[in-house]
């Protein structure tokens, strides 16, 4: 579910924009506003949205009043004018074929109101949720979309649900890779032991011989029949990965991601506040927040939005805040109002000490709400998906299920 605040002064140009983005998009939840001082109410009120369409003669009240609430969603400008400046992309033209809109000085991308409501919809829905959602995209040009299973306190679930997310990914037919960056990688666990050194020849070829990183790469990277998708073995020792600076990290990822092989990279990291996580969570175009209940795990989520509040313009908005190990009846909108919650992944107590990758990646309820995550962040079912038969042949295979991996 997709919340929007929509706000013109015009009544029934709203009512009708309102009307249709409920009707075409069900998932979709619009409150409308025409009044500005209404508007200003709502937001200074700290309610949670994922963006705003505003009007351009309501701008300047909206941001004020974004200040005052905390509002972390993402916000798009309503002009009346159809000139367009600086176009987006080599056509100058969106996925749908809708022309582009300009970007104001502070980044706020701004489109031509007056215009058919479908092409409207449909620039509305690219500044929100990216190109393609920038999930599974299939444009090899546009390198792989990066997402990023992040919390603010350790204990969270963050690999249980990164290794998820790419088994859902690898079931719907996407080449995924699964990036685990914590210092302290115990996932040997669950994949087997393997080359401990394949992060830092990896990294050792990204620095001394970057011509050679795509052999390195083709040689260092495994598959798990289980997982369905790739994965690089444990490093037995955590001096690398606290070594790996911003700047290594982010060519790292640039040199995954580019290379044409994957579709998703999703990265596991540690949890932290410094500028290694900063960076990270800026690079990708997917954050999947994790929170549990528990008042710790709240009351550092609370201390890091605050933190990053003012320093990470736009991190936010990517979000999407995952409540892990769930029952069900927890709220927790009076401690997070900007967190708005869009999956409550259950409490799996027959996980406790598990190392069976098996059980972790197909169980059914757990299953389900990362499979309606995946969905929302754009990678339906492609047609051509590798059959069940194929995947049950490369099962029996490798040890502990890791194989070499498949994805060319």
């Amino acid at each position: 579910m997709k919340r929007w605040v929509l706000a013109v002064p015009e009544p029934q140009y709203t009512a009708k924009l309102a009307r249709y983005m409920k009707e075409k998009q069900p998932t979709w939840e619009v409150k409308a506003f025409t009044q500005e001082l209404a508007l200003v109410r709502y937001l200074s009120s700290g309610e949670g949205a994922d963006a705003i369409a505003v009007h351009e003669s309501m701008l300047t009240a909206a941001r004020e009043a974004i200040k005052a609430g905390g509002f972390m969603g993402k916000m798009l400008v309503l002009r009346e004018s159809n000139g367009e400046t600086e176009p987006r992309g080599e056509s100058g033209r969106n996925e749908a074929g809708a022309a582009a809109g300009t970007v104001l000085e502070d980044g706020t991308p701004t489109i031509p109101m007056y215009r058919p409501l479908s092409a409207l919809l449909n620039s509305m829905a690219e500044e929100l949720l990216g190109a393609a959602g920038r999930g599974g995209h299939a444009d090899p040009r546009l390198g792989a979309a990066i997402w990023t299973v992040f919390s603010a306190s350790g204990g969270a679930g963050k690999t249980t649900v990164a290794m998820n997310l790419v088994r859902q990914l690898g079931e719907r037919g996407y080449r995924a890779l699964y990036l685990n960056l914590e210092p302290l990688n115990a996932t040997d666990l669950l994949f087997g032991r393997g080359d401990p050194d394949s992060l830092s020849g990896l990294l050792y070829e990204l620095q001394a011989r970057p011509d050679q990183m795509e052999e390195e790469w083709k040689k260092r990277r495994r598959q798990h029949s289980v997982l369905l998708g790739d994965y690089l073995d444990a490093p037995e020792h955590p001096a690398e990965r606290l070594a790996m600076s911003p700047t290594r990290m982010k060519e790292l990822l640039g040199v995954v991601a580019g290379s044409g092989r994957y579709e998703v990279v999703v990265v596991d990291p540690d949890s932290g506040s410094g500028e290694w996580h900063q960076e990270l969570l800026a690079m990708s175009d997917r954050i999947a927040w994790l929170v549990t209940p528990e008042a710790m795990s709240v009351r550092k989520t609370e201390k890091q939005l605050r933190y990053w509040q003012s320093k990470s313009t736009g991190l936010f908005e990517k979000a999407s805040w995952l409540l892990n190990k769930a029952s069900g009846s927890e709220e927790l909108r009076e401690r997070l109002p900007q967190a708005r919650i869009a999956a409550r992944l259950p409490y799996m107590p027959q996980w406790k000490g598990l190392e069976e990758i098996d059980k972790l990646l197909r169980a059914p309820a757990f299953c389900g709400a990362v499979e309606r995550i995946v969905e929302e962040w754009g990678c339906p079912v492609k047609e051509d998906r590798p059959s069940r038969a194929s995947r049950r042949r490369g099962a029996a295979s490798g040890d502990a299920g890791a194989i070499f991996s498949r994805i060319s």
